[in-house]
């Protein structure tokens, strides 16, 4: 099952159009936010995650 998760809008200006930073930033949102959850990608303002 997929759950969808919304991306604080301040790590895209964080990260300054550097996707890969952006990456990063999402992955460590996900896991001290919703420790229980694995991003699998991201579909606009929000990512797509997996349960562990």
């Amino acid at each position: 099952m997929e759950y969808k998760v919304a991306i604080p809008h301040c790590y895209k200006w964080m990260a300054a159009d550097n996707k890969k930073l952006y990456i990063e930033y999402i992955k460590g949102y996900i896991k001290s936010s919703h420790p229980g959850l694995k991003p699998v990608r991201v579909e606009g303002p929000c990512v797509i995650c997996t349960k562990q």
